[in-house]
């Protein structure tokens, strides 16, 4: 990698770079966000701002022990996810490994036929037709999602603080679960509320680092 001048942050023995990461997330987070600005990248990942600034638009990081390259150039990565490379191309045992528990082994972390295969057996539950037989769920819980804001808006006076992120979450609990399995968000709250927390808990041990033999 250096002789072809790609370059990063030198890694730690068994953490790699995830000290360092950890410590530029909890700097950019220690104080609210400005809440006229949309430019959540230097706030969720300001590794990624930090490392591009220091050393291009390709550099190397290690996450524990697992280098990963890093690539920012649109054709390329166009280049990369055509289908001449699609299935050269996946996720990391480390990062199977530190969502196994959640997602399995499903499309999201499948590589190469194993996720072809997957692909093509959902591909048609998202063509165009069955898409349309379901707009009107999507629109009914969308209505009733807005009828809440408005709701909050009348009893503050005029004025309401509205958590976005988490209605926006239990807009497409509430479109699956009246989709799929003709049920609503109410009616599964306990699963999906269980589905959160098992969230949380994998993306907290995808964060930690990995060794062989590890559990």
């Amino acid at each position: 990698m250096k002789k072809q001048g790609i370059r990063g942050p030198t890694p730690r023995f068994f953490t790699g770079n995830l000290g360092e990461m950890t410590k530029l997330r909890e700097l950019k987070t220690a104080k609210d966000m400005d809440p006229i600005s949309h430019d959540i990248v230097d706030r969720l990942m300001p590794h990624y701002v930090k490392w591009t600034h220091d050393y291009g638009q390709r550099f190397i990081f290690w996450w524990g022990i697992e280098p990963r390259l890093t690539i920012t150039e649109p054709e390329l990565i166009k280049e990369l996810l055509s289908a001449k490379h699609g299935l050269s191309y996946g996720k990391s045992q480390l990062q199977q490994k530190g969502v196994k528990n959640f997602i399995g082994k499903g499309l999201l972390m499948a590589n190469g036929e194993d996720w072809a295969n997957q692909r093509r057996v959902i591909a048609p539950a998202f063509h165009q037709e069955n898409l349309k037989g379901q707009v009107s769920y999507m629109i009914e819980s969308t209505k009733c999602m807005i009828n809440e804001w408005k709701k909050s808006v009348e009893e503050g006076g005029g004025n309401a603080e509205i958590e976005v992120g988490e209605h926006f979450a239990r807009l497409a609990a509430d479109i699956i679960a009246k989709t799929e399995f003709g049920s609503s968000y109410e009616g599964g709250k306990r699963v999906f509320e269980k589905l959160a927390l098992l969230q949380k808990l994998a993306s907290r041990a995808g964060r930690r680092s990995r060794f062989p033999g590890s559990r």
